[in-house]
């Protein structure tokens, strides 16, 4: 009889993971497609690799003259 409690118990402690779950991915759905910023976001990376790459650059080419 205590396992069968047991079991019943964890099948309603699922049943509301479950339901959490769910509502989380219902709302992920809703908002998954609605991000539209205005303004480009800098690409700091590609940024600061053209810097280092012109600042060598120019190294080089002032040592060969």
């Amino acid at each position: 009889m205590s396992s069968f409690v047991y079991e019943k118990r964890s099948v309603k402690k699922n049943t509301k993971k479950n339901l959490q779950v769910k509502s989380i991915i219902n709302e992920y759905k809703i908002k998954m497609n609605s991000f539209y910023p205005k303004d480009k976001s800098p690409n700091m990376f590609i940024n600061k690799l053209e810097y280092r790459m012109k600042h060598y650059y120019h190294l080089y080419k002032s040592k060969n003259e």
